[in-house]
């Protein structure tokens, strides 16, 4: 599909850039009207050349943005975005509803995660990563907590400003499970998701969880509820684009909003993953 992230001009990619916002269902066309687009550039890394990437800024904040999750190319984009000094991100999607106090419209900020995944690289592979150590890191907590509070904080200022979005609640826990792609899940797999702690059922965030880990890039994710998950409530395909149309605007105002905050973190802040993804020797001389 064709937007005017095309009519950018080619740029030359910037030396370093900290920050990246990774575009899905829940931002689409809006963040290319609103978000300080300037050009976009790719980058070559070891498994071939880069998604477009696109230099953005807001409120003199420079970042990167990512069009829909990078278009199916998982390790370029995230190797991209790691030679280019990437430090911080913010990810999300539109989601299905598990948990019954989600309702249509809501905003989840999650903090755990399932990954059900079956058609990409369940992670960066060992030859990519800083060393051997990296491969097996740990997610207790999955996400960055500098980050998760920021997401939550903006999205609360944000909404609540607002009269007209007094229906919408904010959830600042959940756990976002990532189905298999291709298609919406059955209303009997959204029942064991259920039983297996699912919150909410989206198809990529797992993914970029997984890698921002391996990766050391602090990451947080904003969800929304486009719809009930299947067997758990009736909806159309015309709910989902009364998602798209009402808060894809929001969500990319809420996104932009933490950029000076996040920028702000002084470099040498404990984060949430320093110490999560490096494993002990392999070995019996420790």
């Amino acid at each position: 599909m064709a937007t005017h992230l095309d009519q950018l001009p080619l740029i030359e990619a910037p030396d370093k850039v900290c920050i990246a916002l990774i575009g899905g269902t829940h931002l689409n066309d809006a963040i290319e009207r609103d978000g300080g687009l300037e050009g976009r550039f790719t980058v070559e890394t070891p498994e071939g050349t880069s998604p477009p990437f696109y230099l953005g800024q807001y409120e003199e904040v420079p970042y990167i943005y990512v069009h829909f999750h990078g278009d199916n190319q998982w390790l370029q984009t995230w190797l991209g975005l790691h030679q280019l000094g990437v430090r911080n991100v913010l990810t999300g999607a539109t989601a299905g509803g598990i948990h019954p106090a989600y309702r249509l419209f809501d905003l989840v900020v999650p903090d755990d995660f399932g990954d059900l995944n079956i058609d990409r690289p369940t992670g960066i592979p060992l030859q990519y990563l800083e060393g051997p150590t990296f491969a097996f890191p740990r997610f207790t907590p999955p996400m960055d907590a500098t980050l998760r509070q920021i997401l939550i904080e903006e999205a609360r200022k944000t909404v609540r400003a607002r009269r007209e979005l007094d229906d919408i609640s904010i959830h600042p826990v959940g756990s976002v499970w990532q189905a298999r792609g291709g298609r919406f899940e059955t209303a009997s797999e959204i029942r064991a998701l259920r039983q297996q702690g699912a919150d909410l059922v989206t198809l990529n965030v797992a993914t970029e969880i997984t890698y921002a880990r391996q990766l050391g890039l602090h990451l947080a994710c904003l969800n929304v509820i486009s719809n009930p998950a299947e067997g758990v409530g009736d909806w159309t395909w015309d709910t989902i684009r009364q998602v798209y149309r009402r808060l894809n605007p929001i969500c990319t105002e809420i996104m932009l909003r933490c950029l000076p905050r996040i920028a702000a973190i002084p470099a040498d802040a404990p984060r949430s993953g320093d110490t999560l993804r490096e494993h002990p020797p392999f070995t019996t001389d420790q």
